[in-house]
């Protein structure tokens, strides 16, 4: 009997919707209790212990979120007698963000910017730019073959090259010929790392236009060849992507600052101002940038910090919108958002892409001549994104999107005896607030799969100049002295013959 009832209530009762299967298999208990293994986020019972794992999630907190208020910042004055000196600037606040903040942050960092794109560019130049014509080379074919993937090094020494060679590369580069033979010469080698650099410009640059603008698959990475002259790198390095690399110094510095400097100070301390500074200090880089970007397809001229080819555009201007948007929802909400998390935010990108931004910069460098140590430090690039960009990012995208859910709809009910309430909307996966933090974690991880996929090619690079290195350390066969033949007497005596083998 109570089988029958059983196997009745199991035909007559209802069918489950399909709400109820999915909340069945994707119980947001299960992601609380992640997100609490990794003090992202509190679970049930580390609120009922009083553990809200930096989270305020109190009704003081959140009642602060969001709150929009009008106010002025009045400047050089503050005292009677300087009251004719002193004017009042309007500032919009949201919680914690100051509008006119932002606004002063993104002008000084322009400033800032541009001073040290200027200072790194002559620093390199006092160390880097030592030219000794007997080190370069001349190619022996003209116009030199450059195809796609690696380049080729020029092959005719210039100390060796014949009067016919010397005159014939000059003639091709557009040179007269000089009169004294020194003067030739060095005059030859001065063309020749300009033709070298030119070469790699164009193909540096066809590559970025076919694989970032026409979305083309299989293209061969660029990789250049070996410096002439090593203390020469920045000389041989083409006016174009001179920029390029001082930016990306600039930028893995800045990165250092919010990946490591600031958070430590931060959880030393735990003095506030280390986070505004480094919220503030990021938005205003990042901003910077993409106006820059702005301003130079409107005009020609190049300002950005990054000086990437314009074709990637769309991949670092997603980039830099999470940046600057997600830091502006976390100053929005005010002490609702966990400082705590927010530095988990910052530390996994920045730290992480001090070590992209230095690969950039490694890989036209002198670096090129020690194959083995530029494969390892390319391991160790695809080891910190693998475990910034793509494990941690995981449940750090994932608690970004929990508290965004939370917030749209209602608090779950084991925080309700704090008091803090959401907007209450029905359907919180398409309120307006989770839609974009949605949006912008999709940027993110947009960037971040590229930059996977950018580095593992280097690192493909870089495993094959191993491969070269070491084929080329390997010892040359030995050559054997051909077999004498054996006299007749040798061919009758098997034992005369064994003893003179």
């Amino acid at each position: 009997a109570a089988a029958a009832a059983l196997l009745a209530s199991l035909f007559l009762a209802p069918p489950p919707s399909a709400f109820d299967v999915l909340s069945s298999v994707f119980d947001i208990r299960h992601l609380d209790d992640a997100l609490a293994a990794l003090y992202l986020w509190p679970n049930a019972e580390m609120a009922a212990e009083g553990n809200l794992v930096g989270w305020c999630l109190t009704s003081e907190c959140m009642d602060q979120a969001f709150v929009v208020r009008v106010t002025e910042l009045t400047l050089l004055g503050g005292s009677r007698s300087s009251e004719a000196l002193g004017f009042s600037v309007p500032d919009i606040t949201v919680g914690d963000y100051s509008l006119l903040t932002f606004v002063l942050s993104v002008l000084i960092s322009g400033v800032l910017v541009n001073l040290a794109m200027l200072l790194s560019d002559l620093i390199a130049r006092l160390l880097f730019t030592r030219f000794d014509a007997s080190k370069c080379s001349l190619p022996s074919v003209l116009p030199w073959p450059d195809p796609a993937g690696n380049s080729k090094p020029f092959d005719v020494p210039v100390p060796e090259a014949s009067e016919e060679q010397l005159a014939s590369f000059l003639a091709f580069r557009g040179v007269a010929l000089p009169a004294s033979d020194a003067a030739r010469r060095e005059a030859a080698a001065r063309e020749a790392i300009s033709y070298m650099a030119e070469l790699f410009d164009r193909k540096h640059d066809d590559w970025c236009y076919r694989h970032y603008a026409l979305r083309e698959k299989g293209l061969a990475f660029p990789y250049r060849a070996l410096f002439m002259d090593d203390w020469n790198f920045y000389g041989e390095t083409s006016a174009h992507l001179r920029p390029v690399g001082n930016g990306q110094i600039i930028f893995a510095l800045h990165h250092a600052m919010e990946g490591f400097m600031m958070p430590l100070l931060y959880f030393w301390t735990h003095n506030p101002s280390y986070f505004f500074f480094s919220m503030y200090a990021d938005m205003g880089v990042e901003a910077y940038d993409t106006l820059a970007m702005i301003y130079r397809r409107w005009t020609g001229r190049d300002h950005t910090l990054t000086r990437h080819h314009p074709a990637v555009d769309h991949i670092l201007t997603p980039h830099h919108l999470f940046g600057v948007f997600f830091e502006t929802l976390a100053l929005m909400g005010g002490p609702g958002i966990s400082k705590t998390f927010m530095f988990h935010v910052e530390a996994s990108a920045h730290a992480s892409g001090v070590f992209i931004l230095a690969a950039i910069v490694m890989h036209q460098t002198p670096a090129q001549s020690w194959p083995r140590f530029l494969y390892r430090f390319q391991k160790c690039v695809v080891a910190a994104i693998v475990a910034c960009r793509v494990i941690w990012w995981i449940p750090v995208a994932a608690g970004s999107l929990r508290l965004a859910y939370a917030y749209s709809g209602d608090f779950p009910a084991w925080l309700a005896p704090y008091g803090i309430r959401g907007l209450g909307h029905s359907f919180p996966l398409l309120s307006p607030v989770f839609l974009f933090s949605l949006l912008l974690i999709g940027f993110y991880t947009h960037f971040n799969a590229d930059q996977l996929q950018y580095n593992l090619k280097l690192l493909r690079k870089a495993a094959a100049r191993v491969r070269a290195a070491n084929e080329a350390e390997k010892p040359a066969p030995a050559k054997h002295a051909p077999a004498k033949l054996a006299s007749p007497a040798q061919r009758k005596s098997p034992r005369l013959a064994a003893a003179s083998a």
